[in-house]
């Protein structure tokens, strides 16, 4: 199992970086010339990124924390 993990986050990590920075230089290079509406898209983009990074941690502590809650350390649990 530990190996399993080890591969998606060895796997993983690259492309989550290369996701954000696609996603920054995106947001960044796709100006119109209109200074509101390219403050807003950056904006709008950082925000999204971050509201994705706070629900990625929070689907991973919730994925390590079930890995926690082994049946072969709880024998009173067994039915």
């Amino acid at each position: 199992m530990q190996k399993t993990i080890r591969k998606w986050i060895v796997t993983g990590s690259p492309v989550a970086l290369v996701a954000l920075t696609m996603g920054a230089r995106t947001a960044a290079a796709g100006g119109f010339g209109i200074a509101g509406l390219d403050a807003f898209l950056t904006t709008f983009a950082t925000g999204v990124t971050g509201m994705g990074i706070l629900i990625g941690g929070v689907g991973l502590a919730g994925y390590i924390g079930s890995q926690m809650d082994n049946r072969a350390l709880h024998p009173q649990h067994e039915m």
